[in-house]
């Protein structure tokens, strides 16, 4: 069971890693936002996103899943490098200006980011809780067949006639279970 002061432990740790990889970024000339907020939010419900950069205003969000920090050092400190390059103009995406600048990142300090990574690469234990997904709506294009499988209700399994398929066909719902339906 972790304690309230486990859990301060953890953001101090977490919130120094961010300001060395910030510091490192800029070290070696990536444009870093001056925006990051300075505490990295730790979320403890994601079971397999390792990390995310939120836009919130005019301010970026860093979030590590719980669980990252279970992984050593250096894996943690992947995950943040990661998160703080979505921080930089032109690369709130994994596009060529995020590409560039993680390259500069791992082939400076040896890091290796990239777009994913996996549970072993991390050196974390795969989660338990990993099951096959359960569809609960599929919706099917009536011309060619394809058919786009939900876990959750959605605009598109409430309204499948707003949407089009790719070819151009009309989608339809095909099969919901027995889950509360807003219809």
């Amino acid at each position: 069971m972790e304690t309230t002061r486990d859990r301060e432990i953890l953001q101090k740790y977490v919130n120094l890693l961010l300001q060395e990889i910030v510091e490192e970024a800029k070290n070696v000339g990536i444009p870093v936002s001056r925006r990051i907020l300075k505490d990295v939010k730790i979320n403890p419900r994601p079971k397999k996103r390792f990390g995310c950069c939120r836009k919130e205003g005019r301010d970026f969000q860093i979030e590590i899943s719980r669980f990252v920090l279970d992984a050593p050092e250096a894996a943690v400190r992947n995950v943040i490098a990661h998160e703080v390059l979505h921080a930089c103009k032109g690369a709130l995406n994994h596009q060529d200006k995020w590409k560039e600048y993680a390259a500069l990142m791992n082939s400076t300090y040896g890091y290796s980011i990239k777009r994913t990574n996996s549970f072993e690469e991390l050196g974390l234990p795969k989660p338990e809780d990993r099951r096959t997904p359960v569809y609960h709506y599929i919706v099917r294009c009536k011309r060619c067949g394809k058919e786009f499988k939900r876990q959750r209700a959605s605009k598109l399994t409430k309204h499948p006639g707003l949407y089009r398929c790719q070819c151009g066909g009309r989608l339809e719902v095909v099969k919901y279970s027995n889950v509360n339906i807003e219809r």
